[in-house]
């Protein structure tokens, strides 16, 4: 029995299979470990178990049956970084033994050796440096992140701005270009700490910065520069661009809406956004730049955006949505364009619905948040809401008879007569075909107020879903009220699930409210096999997310949804 217990597994890469049982025989007297080696006449074979098989340290013998000694070390090194190479020579001198160290040999031994202490020892010292290898990467990753993020917002703090910002410069003189940067300044927000404390100006800076990330899209860098104020750098974006992306920051910003005790706030910001000229030298010079374009441009009262082309050119930029002709197309539904995406039977794979999504037109107003948030600012949210209706069940009733999901704001439900709701939504004789979805972001106020409109509709004949549960805002005595036919789970707490027990346990206690109000169950934003195999086990039915399919725009003669074989079986789910 050995001293600890362990076992050692190694790969040995060697010509000779005598070797390979001389050295099982010797590493068999050792006390201090047992001994597991795997062995190789061929590199290629030898590459193939280390990429099915966990290994503890790799030999590569002194002539490898198809590669050259310091090849097999240095193809080995880079199929497996983190495990140390020994290498083993016979009658190394000097000349072996350097180049097999420069080929990322950690230490060599000699074939011949018979001192089974000396083999043992060589490999117990070549895992400690492996281990001593990894601790030491992993505490400069911290010391890294610790140096240059900060640690409210997991954004990059000033110095990790300063950092990415002149590495960017230099990029933008080597390409000739202009560094196009946002300043984002939440208001008041001074105000908020002194009235309600600095936890709850802590939660408006994670929402923030939430919200920021979000808006700026892939590719932007997002830092926070001050106890409010933060930077978006757009690489390889245009002014134009910039004060689009600057825009949809302002819309999204304001979503978040704060609750604490009697006080309800909305969070706003003002935003100054200019091109930087790549000569500038400091991150000083470049946040005094796009703080003087901020505050020439400011709106009085905040909640608006500044532009500069440069700094001598400095204006407010109003939304160019604002102008009255764009308002009456908002009205009208013109530019309002449908997105359909599958949801779909999680057991099989057969998509069993379609959720129809609206796009505005293109520019800041593209996306559906920052679309409606606009339309709210402009007192024309419940119009626009019902245009948006209306274009996904008209998409919808294109391709014929079939079944289909729409989302509906709270206050539209509220002030629409059910009957003129279930005319726009009608697909055929019977009204079966269509789920309406309420987010349950937007159930703020007392959720009996919806009651008596979704038991009209529900008599109709649609069904009635709750989007977003899990959010963040859940509201069980919504869902109780509600009796919603399906409950949506929000992407949320879908996203991780193999990875997090804690957000499986939390999921679990969704789905047994879902089975006690009798509701089915679609889970959305699955995007990885390992969540949706986790879905599977927690018995979820249906689902939709980019690992089926993600929102694709339809036109009126491509709109259709449940149509031939693919909608069979679909009962249960509209």
């Amino acid at each position: 029995m050995r001293a600890d217990g362990r076992v050692r597994r190694l790969l040995l890469l060697h010509e000779d299979p005598r070797f390979a049982e001389h050295l099982r025989g010797l590493l068999s007297a050792s006390r201090r470990a047992c001994f597991r080696i795997a062995h190789y006449t061929h590199l290629k074979d030898a590459l193939a178990h280390l990429a099915v098989s966990p290994v503890d340290l790799l030999l590569a013998g002194p002539k490898p049956a198809d590669a050259g000694l310091e090849t097999a070390i240095a193809r080995l090194g880079a199929a497996a970084p983190e495990i140390p190479v020994v290498a083993v020579l016979r009658g190394p001198g000097p000349p072996q033994r350097e180049a097999a160290l420069r080929a990322g040999a950690l230490e060599c031994l000699e074939a011949d050796e018979t001192n089974v202490e000396l083999w043992v020892r060589t490999i117990a010292w070549c895992r400690r440096e492996m281990e001593v290898g990894r601790e030491l990467a992993r505490a400069t990753a911290r010391l890294d992140w610790l140096t240059h993020m900060d640690a409210l917002t997991d954004l990059l703090n000033r110095k990790g701005l300063e950092r990415a910002m002149m590495d960017e410069l230099a990029r933008c003189r080597r390409g000739g270009r202009d560094l196009v940067v946002v300043l984002v300044d939440l208001d008041d927000f001074s105000q908020l700490n002194a009235t309600l404390g600095h936890g709850v100006g802590d939660l408006v800076l994670v929402g923030a910065a939430r919200r920021i990330v979000d808006a700026a899209g892939p590719g932007a860098m997002v830092g926070r520069c001050g106890t409010d104020r933060f930077i978006v750098m757009l690489p390889d974006a245009d002014l134009a661009a910039g004060r689009a992306v600057a825009e949809r920051i302002r819309l999204a910003v304001s979503r978040d809406v704060i609750r604490a005790g009697v006080h309800t706030l909305t969070t706003t910001a003002s935003l100054g956004v200019t091109a930087i000229e790549p000569e500038s030298l400091s991150f000083d010079e470049v946040l005094a730049k796009v703080h003087f374009a901020l505050q020439l441009g400011r709106r009085p009262g905040g909640n608006g955006v500044a532009r500069a082309a440069a700094v001598g050119e400095v204006g407010r930029l109003l939304p160019p949505e604002a102008d009255p002709e764009t308002m009456r197309a908002l009205l009208r539904g013109d530019g309002l364009r449908v997105a359909a995406q599958p949801i779909v039977n999680l057991a099989d794979g057969r998509i069993v619905s379609r959720e129809m999504l609206v796009r505005g037109p293109e520019g800041p107003l593209e996306r559906p948040d920052d679309l409606f948030r606009f339309c709210q600012e402009q007192d024309i949210l419940v119009a626009v809401d019902l245009r948006c209706l209306t274009r996904c069940a008209e998409a919808a009733r294109a391709g014929g008879d079939g079944r289909y999901h729409v989302n509906i704001m709270p206050a539209t439900l509220l002030q629409t007569p059910a009957a003129e709701l279930v005319r726009v939504l009608r697909l055929s004789a019977d009204y079966g075909h269509c789920c309406l979805e309420i987010s349950e972001q937007q159930l703020l106020g007392d959720p009996t107020a919806l009651v008596p409109r979704v038991r009209e509709l529900q008599a109709a004949g649609i069904r009635i879903a709750i989007d977003d549960v899990g959010f963040g805002n859940s509201c069980l005595e919504g869902l109780v009220m509600l009796q919603p036919q399906i409950m949506k789970i929000d992407k949320r707490m879908v996203r991780g699930l193999a990875q997090d027990a804690e957000l499986r346990r939390s999921l679990n206690r969704l789905l047994m409210v879902a089975d006690v109000l009798g509701a089915e169950v679609v889970a959305e934003g699955i995007e990885g096999g390992d969540d949706y195999d986790v879905l599977l086990e927690l018995g979820v039915r249906y689902g939709q997310g980019f690992l089926f399919g993600p929102p694709r725009l339809v036109g009126v003669a491509a709109a259709r949804v449940g149509d031939g074989p693919e909608a069979s079986g679909a009962a249960g789910l509209a």
